[in-house]
């Protein structure tokens, strides 16, 4: 091992390797909930972990710097089997080898943190591997080790370290003032877009949506790797001129510190002002569509977006069974889109889908709502968290015209004096309930959260109610809530019983 990291430090290599693998590999165990019982709601899809997959290197850019530097500062060192700078003779092979060696132990400890991320996710989405993600992260801290070794050989000691750790930080910290989250204006995605300037800085474009079909273009890949191999040849190219220059005094630092900061900087701002952009979008595709037995409800999502279709076929099953048999016979229905793969690319489409899928979706009938499932956009914002969700599918299945004023002036009404308050009380708390109730089927926690401002017998009986109790209730009384028929006399005799 000593032979093949030479002229690296072995113990130096392994220390900062595994220190470059922690950040990723932390956030990797955090973010997907490797370890859990049921993982599932916890894995992203294929193309979330793109997203994420391209600034989860940040933390282990700064170390390579650094492992860079230090590295540096030890060849400098009498006991070093690579001549100090100053002492001259050939250079390339001196100072290429340990450039390259270390910033393959840099994209190599990036990628290894990945894993847990990689094989979580794939393992419950069915996704195939984002391999434009992983080298676009992987770029990064291979070019911050030659940038760090450069300057380790320039300054000579272990001062180097400063530099190398605030310059990264600068540059990771840029990236994050420059690329804020943009969501395109409008109702339209464009098939290509994201800032060329994405594929110069450490952190790439995240404000664009994660959804299904999306991919990282790969000329934006190859020129991000361009960029890595001139940072690589302007790092080795500065440490030769430094064993060729040095001298006593400053002088001599001008030369190799112009090719380390302004050759990568001039080849940056060429692809910054003309570069490609960074991400490409599905072409148009046929949906994947299921329907709920028994409610005129469907979901569809994109092909490539299996878990969100299981995910939320879960959450409408349900949903559904707050409805009995029959209950809602006459009703259009609603079909679920989920995310923002459905979003057209022009103002002359309805969809981004083929014939087929387009002729699909209209043989589902029923009223189409887009969910969000990455990004918000004008689309989506509208039904950004399930209970705006459940709350739509209320308005749709529960025709209850005779407590529209009721409902209006639910959160006035102080105590529930007829049939009509009833059903608003109830109705107005059934979204929110709905939500609960899915979590709660899916392991999460209770939080019971009565509405209105009506106090009494019947409101604390339903206020009071838990989630089972609410869910019962309403099944045994739908018609009647439909119809304010249901007294708050009703509720009591109802709901008394269990108190």
């Amino acid at each position: 091992m000593a032979r093949l990291l030479n002229p690296l430090s072995p113990v130096s290599s392994l220390v900062f390797f595994l220190s470059m693998m922690a950040y990723p590999a932390a956030l990797s165990v955090r973010n997907y909930g490797v370890g859990q019982s049921d993982a599932s709601p916890w894995a992203l899809t294929d193309a979330a972990l793109q997203f994420d997959l391209t600034w989860m290197h940040l933390v282990t850019d700064v170390i390579a710097c650094m492992f860079g530097a230090w590295s540096a500062w030890k060849a400098c060192s009498p006991r070093s089997m690579v001549a100090p700078p100053w002492i001259g003779g050939p250079s390339v092979r001196r100072y290429g080898v340990p450039v390259l060696k270390g910033a393959a132990l840099g994209s190599l400890a990036y990628a290894a943190g990945c894993l847990p991320a990689i094989v979580q996710t794939l393992r419950f989405t069915g996704g195939s591997v984002p391999v434009g993600a992983l080298l676009m992260g992987m770029a990064v801290p291979a070019a911050m080790f030659a940038l760090g070794y450069a300057l380790g050989a320039i300054m000579g000691s272990r001062w180097s370290l400063v530099p190398a750790t605030l310059l990264p930080a600068a540059l990771c910290w840029g990236s994050l003032v420059l690329l804020m989250p943009r969501i395109p204006k409008g109702d339209v995605f464009p098939r290509a877009w994201g800032s060329p300037l994405a594929v110069v800085m450490p952190m790439m474009d995240t404000g664009i949506g994660a959804e299904p079909g999306l991919s990282i273009n790969l000329s934006a890949v190859t020129v991000r790797w361009i960029l890595v191999a001139v940072v690589l040849a302007a790092s080795t190219a500065a440490c030769m001129l430094t064993a060729h220059q040095w001298r006593p005094g400053l002088s001599w630092i001008v030369a190799p510190l112009a090719v380390l900061l302004l050759v990568p900087t001039a080849a940056g701002g060429l692809v910054a002002m003309s570069g490609p952009a960074e991400w490409r979008r599905s072409a148009p595709f046929t949906p994947v569509c299921k329907s709920i037995d028994g409610v005129p409800l469907s979901v569809c999502s994109h092909p490539d977006d299996g878990a969100h279709l299981r995910r939320y076929m879960r959450y409408m099953r349900s949903v559904a069974s707050w409805f009995p048999k029959d209950s809602v016979e006459g009703s259009s229905g609603l079909v679920l889109l989920l995310g923002n793969a459905f979003t057209p690319t022009s103002h002359g489409q309805a969809w981004n889908l083929t014939g087929q899928g387009l002729a699909e979706l209209e043989h589902l009938g029923g009223k189409k709502i887009q969910i969000m499932t990455d990004t918000v956009t004008e689309r989506t914002g509208r039904y950004s968290d399930l209970a705006d969700v459940t709350q739509a599918i209320v308005k749709e299945f529960i025709h209850a015209d005779c407590a529209a004023t009721a409902l209006k002036n639910v959160y006035k009404q102080r105590t529930l004096d007829d049939g009509a308050s009833v059903s608003a009380f109830v109705l107005e708390q059934l979204p929110q309930r709905m939500r609960e109730t899915v979590y709660e089927s899916l392991g999460g926690g209770s939080a019971i959260s009565g509405l209105g401002s009506a106090r009494g017998p019947a409101a604390d009986l339903l206020n009071d109610a838990t989630n089972e109790e609410f869910h019962a209730y309403v099944r045994r009384n739908l018609s009647g809530l439909e119809r304010c028929t249901v007294t708050p006399s009703d509720v009591i005799n109802d709901l008394g019983k269990n108190h």
